[in-house]
């Protein structure tokens, strides 16, 4: 699997900067063909200062073009137009922690055992190298409402990622690339873990 491309830029006129925008490109692509997104699933941001940039809303992450990276600010709600439903999420998260990038994935066996389990704790060497455990967190209304607002952050403020359960991962770090692979790793450990619970049952 390649994930590399060329450098693609875009003048964001309003605000009057240039913005890189290989790197959605390439984690988007990346979250795509493992299976960690599908479709129009899963935003991703990036903080620059007092904004940050995110995906909009509806956007395909494995083919993102220009206007579907929206610019918004971190203080208050007044660029928020197009962005993703999520929005406020993110921008909870980079208020409340040293985040500089976030991933929002719907990762299948990662989801699946949310379920069931109020943490998740990998069994196998690498997944429990990156991650001890990973929290689950409950909320009765697990896309970008008021709960998960107050209860996302101080989770993600200790731990790289978790998961809402029935819903996806959230993976907070210094850069998308970061939080492309902690969410990569989180799935993997996640598919194991899920065969291995099979597995006993069988017997």
């Amino acid at each position: 699997m390649s994930i590399c491309l060329s450098s693609i830029s875009f003048n964001d006129k309003k605000d009057g900067k240039m913005l890189k925008l290989n790197e959605f490109i390439r984690i988007g692509r990346a979250l795509f063909e493992e299976g960690i997104i599908h479709s129009t699933s899963g935003n991703i941001s990036q903080r620059d200062g007092d904004s940050f940039y995110i995906t909009a809303h509806d956007s395909y992450a494995a083919a993102l073009t220009s206007d579907q990276i929206i610019r918004v600010n971190v203080a208050d709600k007044k660029r928020d137009k197009n962005a993703s439903v999520e929005v406020d999420v993110h921008r909870a998260v980079y208020k409340n922690t040293s985040a500089q990038a976030i991933v929002h994935a719907h990762p299948v066996f990662a989801t699946t055992l949310s379920f069931e389990m109020d943490v998740i704790k990998p069994i196998d060497a690498e997944g429990s190298f990156y991650m001890e455990s990973i929290p689950v967190i409950d909320a009765l209304d697990a896309i970008g409402s008021e709960e998960l607002i107050m209860k996302l952050p101080a989770v993600l403020a200790v731990n790289p990622v978790c998961i809402v359960k029935r819903h996806g991962s959230w993976a907070a770090a210094g850069s998308l690339l970061e939080c492309y692979k902690i969410s990569s790793v989180l799935e993997s450990a996640c598919k194991i873990l899920y065969y291995k619970i099979l597995m006993d049952k069988s017997g």
